[in-house]
């Protein structure tokens, strides 16, 4: 091919055909201009192809994370309604019996309860050489979103639950008349007595204010993470949507 190019250049110079060489000459770098551009053009399909197969191996693991969000917030939502049920059960009595004591403490000695957003597939698409989702933009905009707003507003909530088990989780009368029980270690206040101390704290104005405080705080809680949990679920249906959409194109 070289060769014929070659062939026709001299053809025409030694005709003195200046004008039809130049014009040839110029057709010969369009030539060289388009085959540049097409293999261009072609390496960035390549790349494009590459990255939009790199986006499809992420929108995997993003599936993944947002399916470990659902099943923490299962776990922490069932911890949930079961001490809302027994606040549920102690606001509902005006007075309690001997043998109700272990329920009562179910109600005034519960843990903390927090859950967090997974965020490592975020985290490794943001510091990434192309921190984009190429070819699901649209599904970047949402997990973006789900992985600022959504994250942060979770965040404080736990820190929120935090703060307020360290602050008040636990009346300060029970802390200072109710004694831990650890075996092998003798304790000042008799068993009987400690109960007592319980009972009375539940049935005073003081105790059921907590109960109801912690109540409402919690069923709020619940009601966010079951908010969290559907926008994780309809996060996964986009995801499986643009995954099938691509693959049919």
């Amino acid at each position: 091919m070289l060769r014929f190019f070659r062939q026709i250049r001299q053809r025409l110079l030694t005709d003195n055909k200046f004008s039809k060489y130049l014009l040839y000459a110029i057709g010969e770098i369009l030539l060289v201009v388009i085959g540049i551009l097409i293999a261009l053009q072609v390496n960035n399909w390549n790349e494009n192809k590459k990255d939009i197969q790199k986006s499809r191996v992420l929108l995997q693991e993003f599936k993944k994370d947002l399916a470990s969000d659902t099943t923490g917030i299962n776990r922490v939502v069932s911890l949930l309604e079961r001490q809302t049920n027994f606040e549920a059960w102690a606001l509902q009595k005006l007075a309690y019996k001997m043998d109700q004591i272990d329920s009562l403490k179910e109600v005034f000695f519960g843990p903390v309860y927090q859950e967090f957003v997974q965020d490592r597939t975020y985290r490794k698409l943001q510091v990434s050489q192309n921190p984009n989702l190429t070819g699901f933009l649209d599904l970047q905009s949402a997990l973006t979103e789900y992985y600022t707003d959504t994250k942060f507003l979770l965040d404080y909530n736990n820190q929120e639950e935090e703060r307020f088990f360290i602050e008040h989780n636990t009346p300060k009368v029970l802390w200072q008349e109710m004694e831990i029980n650890m075996a092998n270690f003798p304790k000042l206040s008799s068993e009987s007595e400690q109960v007592k101390t319980l009972l009375d704290y539940a049935q005073s104005i003081e105790g059921r204010n907590f109960i109801k405080s912690n109540y409402s705080r919690r069923t709020s809680m619940i009601r966010y993470f079951l908010k969290v949990k559907q926008e994780a679920i309809q996060l996964i249906e986009l995801i499986n949507t643009g995954l099938e959409k691509d693959y049919s194109g």
